[in-house]
């Protein structure tokens, strides 16, 4: 089917730009170190993480964005596509021009009186934060755009703009490298002036290719605004739940077994990170079309992308997880020579967690088509948050510092069941086909490799050993889903894929 050659097409066109932002964002991180000094360097990420802050909040915009304007899409007849648009437009205009208001007041206030730093680094600080600003003001308003080409499936937009500006970063530490100005300066213009090139893309793009939906039309009806903001809000309260269980897990550890166990707290979510990384990479193509079908009417077609979406984003995510998994401890002595305390056993279990998690990956996705999020995002977000008043009271009993991963282990475990019954209970979703095909496929493939965890121990530890485990496991896993997890139509379907590319070469 066209669709699913979309999906997999867009899919591998985000694996490419996360590959390649990736690498070159670790270059750019080790090079402007260097380059400003630890002084400069914490100055610039203190004042300019404004920057930083409003991606998170642009990331909850837009998903709203695309959601609606996605849902209008797969309507076809009758569909207010541009309504949609104009309304996220004003939405966004006004919000750029409030957080413009309160940093040029209350954020210069704070920098002049409160801000830690030595009396002649506040002209550097403000202006710094004068160009995150200006930048943050022209993301904000781009967002409309960006939704909508997400929302139309151009992802190779998004992958350009985003590769261009991670090359340019790196071009711009570069520069600041070989300058003998003020070079914290200099860094903020540029990185300033780099972070409006994919929103200028995103705006430039979306005027162009879609004049009839982009064309300005003022919206004056009360309840386009109210609804777009109902959704964004518990899209942002569900989104602050997962970050604040990461934040305040570094909290309750400190708390009770210090920085060192931070250290290996943190270290392990980076690498669970970027794993995650590459699962969403394919569920972030699976959701407009799963947006799009919902609001078509096409409930079938949606329950097939929700099983597509959840059994593939799982596989995905396993394939950079089993080698990791296999030879943690090699891994990090590898990257870090020596890693502190108990990291190991972190990685482990936020992977197995976020692998639990990845399960069910496409039933969010049907859940936000349907519009009605709030007792979702309510249920499952308490559920996340509860885990860490457990996880603090099992440390005061004397539990080990892995026991908060445990708890939101079993939390995952327990919310993979939630998300079926609330989505049955919003679409009449068929939770016994989903089961049969998805997650019982999954285990098929998870008992396939299981061997490998008792046969690698046969070797000693070693480069050779892990090069051989990694390449094996690999092979091993994709045999075992050739096998064992693709349906008859999906195992035709890669061998035509295998043969298209046999044949070109």
């Amino acid at each position: 089917m066209k669709e699913n050659s979309t999906i997999i097409k867009n899919s591998l066109i985000l694996y490419l730009r996360l590959i390649v932002v990736s690498i070159v964002g670790l270059l750019s991180s080790r090079f402007i170190l260097q380059a400003l000094g630890t002084s400069d360097f914490g100055l610039y990420n203190v004042v300019g993480g404004i920057v930083f802050m409003m991606a998170f909040l642009n990331n909850v915009m837009v998903s709203t964005t695309y959601r609606f304007i996605a849902f209008e899409l797969g309507k076809e007849e009758n569909a207010e596509v541009n309504n949609v648009f104009n309304v996220s437009l004003m939405i966004h205009i006004g919000l750029a021009f409030l957080v413009v208001l309160i940093a040029e007041t209350l954020g210069v206030y704070y920098i002049k009186n409160y801000l830690v730093v030595n009396a002649d680094k506040i002209d550097d600080a403000l202006f710094v934060f004068h160009l995150s600003i200006a930048s943050t003001f022209v993301s904000i308003i781009s967002v409309p755009h960006q939704g909508l080409i997400t929302a139309k499936e151009k992802f190779w937009i998004n992958a350009i703009a985003e590769i261009l500006r991670s090359i340019l970063a790196l071009l711009a530490v570069l520069l600041v490298f070989n300058f003998d100005g003020n070079r914290i300066k200099l860094y903020s213009l540029l990185i300033s002036i780099v972070t409006l090139i994919p929103s200028i893309i995103f705006i430039v793009y979306g005027y162009r290719k879609f004049p009839n939906i982009t064309k300005w039309n003022f919206q004056n009806k009360l309840k386009y605004y109210k609804e777009m903001f109902q959704f964004s809000i518990w899209i942002m309260f569900g989104a602050g739940a997962s970050a604040a269980e990461v934040q305040i897990s570094s909290m309750i550890i400190n708390r009770f077994f210090g920085t060192l166990l931070n250290a290996s707290f943190g270290i392990a979510n980076q690498v669970n990170t970027m794993v995650k990384m590459f699962s969403q990479s394919l569920n972030q193509a699976a959701i407009p079309q799963i947006t799009k079908s919902f609001s078509g009417g096409d409930t079938n077609r949606t329950l097939q992308l929700v099983i597509f979406s959840s059994k593939y984003s799982f596989l995905l995510m396993l394939i950079p997880s089993l080698p990791i998994l296999l030879e943690t401890d090699f891994v990090l002595n590898l990257w870090l020579k020596n890693a502190p305390a108990n990291t190991a056993i972190f990685v482990q279990l936020m992977i197995l967690n976020a692998l639990i998690t990845t399960m069910s990956a496409g039933i969010p996705a049907a859940v936000h088509a349907t519009g009605k999020i709030k007792y979702f995002q309510i249920i499952l977000s308490t559920m996340v948050l509860l885990g860490l008043p457990v996880a603090y009271y099992l440390f005061k009993l004397g539990y080990p510092a892995y026991t908060i991963l445990v708890t939101y282990t079993v939390i995952s475990l327990v919310n993979m069941v939630i998300r079926q019954y609330l989505l049955k209970r919003l679409i009449n979703f068929n939770v016994r086909e989903f089961i049969s095909r998805a997650y019982l496929r999954m285990i098929y493939v998870l008992s396939f490799v299981s061997p490998l965890f008792i046969i690698h121990y046969i070797f000693p530890t070693s480069l050779l050993r892990f090069i051989s485990v990694s390449v094996v496991s690999i092979l091993w896993l994709l045999i075992g889903i050739y096998f064992t997890a693709m349906e008859n139509s999906e195992r035709t379907i890669a061998k035509q894929y295998l043969r298209k590319i046999f044949n070109a070469n």
